[in-house]
């Protein structure tokens, strides 16, 4: 089973904005128009078994509705993460919420919402979403729509680790887009999962291959970010590494099982 644990889809009629405002900022294309329909339907070209999807609120309204209708697409296939703002004054009111309507975790994006990853702020929301049972995928690295600083570090990841003890803690794009050599000695063989996605056109084969087997194959989990990049050519991509065989199904699909239950 191959299980894509870093998607992106937008509410039909905000797809379209959203996904132009995007592509224009990063410089780069879209692979499917941004719905939800787009994506099950790319997930499916591209042998996708299930998906994770995982939306942002870049400000503390959109978050209920943001969840509503991530409740109303989740299936056996689609699984939603919920949304949560640092800056809502019932963040934890939201987040236990969240866990009673069945959510598996929530995504944070410390560029888009407006907080450093290891601020003294963060680290009793950590703590909450730790104790309820909610795993944490954090953007980690540059984001190539946004402009300086960048508010994810691996440096930061660690003492995020460090302070948390216990926290499923995922972080996106190998530990850090474009921040891979401090990712490597700062983050590696520490307790987190680590994702695969909007990394291997800078990494290659032989950085990837090299950082699994650092981390443990174990500890990783296949992302595409679409519809950034091509699930399944970053299947292929993953299926030619130099990695044991059941290293590359562990990634590709069971490691992403066992932490979803």
């Amino acid at each position: 089973m191959v299980i894509d644990f870093h998607t992106h889809c937008f509410v039909d009629s905000l797809a379209p904005a959203a996904v132009g405002k995007l592509e224009k900022n990063a410089h780069i294309h879209a692979l499917h128009d941004g719905t939800f329909g787009g994506l099950k339907a790319f997930m499916d070209s591209c042998g996708v078994d299930r998906f994770v999807v995982q939306p942002v609120a870049t400000k503390p309204s959109q978050a209920p509705v943001i969840n509503e209708w991530a409740k109303s697409l989740t299936s056996e296939q689609a699984v939603f993460f919920g949304s949560l703002h640092p800056d809502d004054p019932r963040f934890i009111d939201a987040a236990r919420q969240l866990k009673k309507d069945g959510f598996k975790g929530v995504k944070l994006h410390p560029d888009y919402q407006g907080f450093y990853a290891d601020e003294k702020r963060m680290m009793p929301l950590y703590e909450v979403l730790r104790d309820i049972g909610l795993i944490v995928l954090l953007h980690a690295g540059w984001d190539i729509g946004m402009p300086a600083p960048i508010r994810c570090t691996p440096l930061m990841l660690k003492r995020v680790v460090q302070n948390v003890p216990g926290l499923k803690l995922v972080a996106a794009h190998m530990g850090g887009h474009a921040l891979w050599r401090d990712a490597e000695e700062l983050l590696l063989g520490l307790p987190l999962y680590i994702d695969t996605s909007y990394s291997h056109y800078a990494l290659r084969d032989a950085g990837m291959a090299r950082m699994i087997k650092k981390h443990g194959a174990e500890k990783v989990l296949f992302g595409s970010d679409s519809p950034w990049t091509h699930a399944g050519k970053e299947i292929d991509m993953i299926e030619r590494l130099d990695l044991p065989f059941e290293d590359k199904q562990a990634i590709l699909g069971q490691n992403a099982s066992e932490l979803l239950k």
